[in-house]
């Protein structure tokens, strides 16, 4: 199935948070993969460390060293249920993020091959755009959503970091945008000063929301109660269509050529 990295431009734009609640929403079966090399957020944020650890992303990678078969394998061992049915399931990340450098690219390309070979979508968060990212992981995905706000500060954050992630990735991976509250600067503003995207969406800025989803918030009834808040609303709408531009993706690439095209 599809494989959609999440990144940003960093200062905590709520890459995290927006992963969250685009796997909650998901119109299907979801893995939340926490692949950022500053390590894991949610088992401590919104499940208050109340959840029973398990090795996470850090007992695959080991499993990952012996080939993508092997990582398959693994996965099920290494994730948490979101869901009562099981159908959103957690790959919590690193607990050291000093662990990160043991990751070597071709233990990602594995991991990514293992991702990729799963019959449901995988959401993995990547952590900010930086040299320490798995790229070869990024490489591998159908789609990468660059989250930010529309401020000053992140659009020259992003600026040149968005132009090192696409010179990456080179013209096979698209990339899509997502922001986080709709001022000072729109979706058109942003197209201008970064370039075009293969999928544009923009999150409200919902602190009520977004604080359940980070921290806990605290009770059963609040993490009810923000099923039908602004967030997770329009979290819904975003999973939908990154769910059509990969579908309609990954349809132009198996499509077949006519004689008349292959001509040209």
């Amino acid at each position: 199935m599809s494989v959609i990295a999440f990144t940003n431009p960093g200062d905590a734009p709520g890459a995290t948070t927006t992963t969250f609640a685009m796997a909650l929403t998901w119109p299907g079966r979801v893995m939340l993969a926490e692949c950022s090399p500053a390590g894991g957020q949610i088992l401590r944020g919104y499940f208050q460390c109340q959840v029973s650890p398990v090795g996470g992303l850090w007992d695959l990678a080991l499993a990952a060293v012996h080939g993508p078969e092997a990582a398959e394998s693994a996965l099920w061992e290494q994730t948490i249920a979101l869901d009562e049915e099981g159908q959103r399931l957690l790959l919590p990340g690193l607990v050291d993020p000093f662990l990160a450098t043991e990751l070597s690219a071709a233990t990602w390309e594995n991991l990514a091959a293992a991702f990729s070979a799963l019959p449901f979508s995988v959401l993995a968060d990547t952590g900010p755009i930086s040299p320490e990212q798995p790229f070869a992981l990024l490489r591998a995905a159908e789609l990468v959503v660059v989250v930010m706000r529309p401020t000053l500060a992140q659009i020259a954050a992003a600026r040149p970091r968005v132009a090192r992630l696409r010179q990456a990735l080179g013209p096979t991976v698209p990339l899509g945008l997502c922001l986080i509250g709709e001022r000072p600067y729109t979706v058109r503003d942003l197209r201008a000063e970064l370039g075009e995207f293969a999928l544009t969406a923009t999150l409200p800025i919902d602190p009520k929301a977004a604080d359940v989803l980070s921290h806990g918030g605290g009770s059963d009834r609040a993490r009810r109660r923000i099923e039908v808040s602004p967030l997770m609303r329009a979290a819904r709408t975003a999973a939908n269509h990154a769910v059509k531009v990969t579908t309609a993706q990954r349809r132009a690439l198996t499509a077949p050529i006519s004689a008349g095209e292959g001509l040209r």
